[in-house]
């Protein structure tokens, strides 16, 4: 994993070397090649990725939080990161134990394995709640489940013909430019989990099936995924809700076949969640890498973003890779670093309600001028991540890289560069999308996904149904943003 890692910090350094190269008007080439000397090598890359390792879950407020946080900003003042700021604020942080004896479940006096809980979803004793089920068939739901624990499974894939949003969320789009694309599986179709899950997985996720529970005032709630054991065990909530005050559990396909059909019987269950609340520090981390100009007017700013929190290993670590960005940087005189980068550590993905719940105390919102120095912006997240599947029950790799996207503008020089970084580096899987023009196919090229659309702020500052986060598509674009 450490070897994948370093591969795609080196992506995302040489796609910065060039927008840090264009305001460059005799050479714009010069910070290029790359010095491997200032690159993160192997063992570096894999100190950085222990210290996530040690730390999981690594969600906002919680003391592996906080030690992945500390060990970021030591690490930047290291590299000469200066004016560093943390805009804090409290929240309501919902905490378990991930003992399994505080998230339990039994159906007619019989014990059932649960594969994990639903975050946010309030709290019992270890005595639990117990009440009827009442099975949720999506056709033709019940009509009351006040007071009752609803027993829920995903829904199934749609059929054909494909509506927009399942096109563009759930299957591959088209591309501008990919290495290895012999290995991905057609464009605008069904990925069967027995290929790769990806897509699967994010399908079931997104179905937000808690809103059912918390809208039907349910007692407790069940939801039952299609995968297998393995696959659903310590699946975490997401979109992450806002608090709801009713447990939730999650089951996978072999334990939930059985719970569904206690429910259509009406059998009665007890569910454990042995949660608590209590009052915790959020903050995004800001700082930056000074160019040549910077406290002055002149001042030009490329963000560096992504966010911080999350249940695994790879969500958030595309802080890691920013730490790359910022340590080759630092090894160029401040008087030759033509632009600043500026440092926003985002802490909002996994908190209940997620950016949205949270935007009013947004440091980027508080600070609306900003837009007069941004030129650019650099995300990464999910950075070494390899595709897995699901056959007969068992999780099992597929031998490739999963499948990465290179986003960029709408300009040739930046798509050349992307091109040319891709194939400089063997980037296996890396998409080269550009979602402002159709691919080589004619057809979408993916769309910005969450913080890529700052990198529209030039279009977007002045519209009122956009934020840093989120956008409502305006009607006469030909670019659809979405979250």
């Amino acid at each position: 994993m450490s070897e994948l890692i370093n591969t795609k910090i080196l992506k995302l350094l040489s796609i910065l070397i060039i927008l840090a190269s264009c305001a460059q008007d005799n050479d714009q080439n010069s910070f290029l090649p790359l010095n491997n000397q200032w690159v993160v090598d192997k063992e570096e890359a894999t100190r950085w990725s222990m210290v996530k390792h040690y730390n999981l879950p690594t969600l906002t407020g919680s003391p592996e939080w906080l030690n992945y946080m500390n060990f970021l900003e030591s690490e930047f003042i290291k590299y000469g990161v200066t004016d560093l700021y943390k805009n804090s604020w409290e929240f309501d942080r919902w905490v378990i134990s991930e003992d399994e004896k505080n998230w339990t479940l039994s159906v007619d006096n019989k014990n059932i394995r649960v594969a994990y809980y639903g975050a946010y979803s309030g709290k019992t004793d270890l005595d639990g709640i117990t009440a009827e089920m009442v099975f949720y068939d999506h056709e033709n739901p019940p009509n009351d489940i006040k007071d009752k624990i609803v027993v829920i499974p995903t829904r199934k894939h749609p059929e054909k013909p494909y509506s927009n949003n399942y096109l563009t969320n759930y299957t591959y789009n088209d591309y501008e430019y990919v290495i290895d694309g012999e290995t991905l599986p057609q464009p605008f179709e069904f990925v069967d989990p027995e290929t790769s899950f990806t897509f699967d997985i994010w399908y079931q996720l997104a179905q937000r099936l808690d809103q059912i529970p918390e809208d039907g005032e349910a007692a407790g709630a069940i939801i039952v995924y299609d995968m297998a054991y393995d696959r659903t065990k310590g699946l975490y909530t997401f979109p992450v809700p806002d608090h709801y005050n009713s447990p939730t559990l999650i089951l996978s396909r072999e334990d939930g076949s059985k719970v569904i059909e206690a429910a259509k019987d009406n059998k009665k269950a007890t569910i454990v969640l042995n949660s608590r609340m209590e009052k915790s520090e959020a903050y995004q981390l800001i700082g930056y890498l000074p160019g040549k100009n910077y406290g002055t007017d002149d001042d030009e700013q490329i963000i560096l973003t992504n966010h911080t929190d999350g249940p695994s290993i790879t969500q958030d670590n595309g802080a890691l890779g920013i730490l790359g960005i910022v340590k080759y940087f630092s090894n160029i005189p401040q008087e030759k670093r033509d632009r600043t980068l500026l440092i926003y550590l985002d802490c909002r993905h996994y908190m209940p309600g997620m950016e949205q719940s949270h935007k009013d105390v947004s440091w980027l919102n508080k600070n609306p001028n900003l837009k007069n120095k941004i030129v650019g912006l650099i995300q990464a997240e999910h950075l070494g991540e390899m595709d897995y599947k699901e056959v007969n029950g068992e999780v099992l790799p597929t031998g490739y890289t999963e499948q990465s996207y290179l986003w960029t503008r709408n300009n040739d020089y930046l798509i050349d560069s992307a091109k040319m970084a891709l194939d400089r580096y063997g980037w296996s899987r890396g998409m080269l999308s550009v979602p402002e023009r159709p691919g080589p196919n004619g057809k979408l090229q993916q769309v910005w996904w969450g913080v890529g659309i700052i990198a529209l702020a030039n279009e977007l500052r002045n519209n009122e149904n956009c934020d840093e986060y989120s956008c409502v598509e305006d009607s006469t674009s030909k670019s659809p943003l979405i979250w």
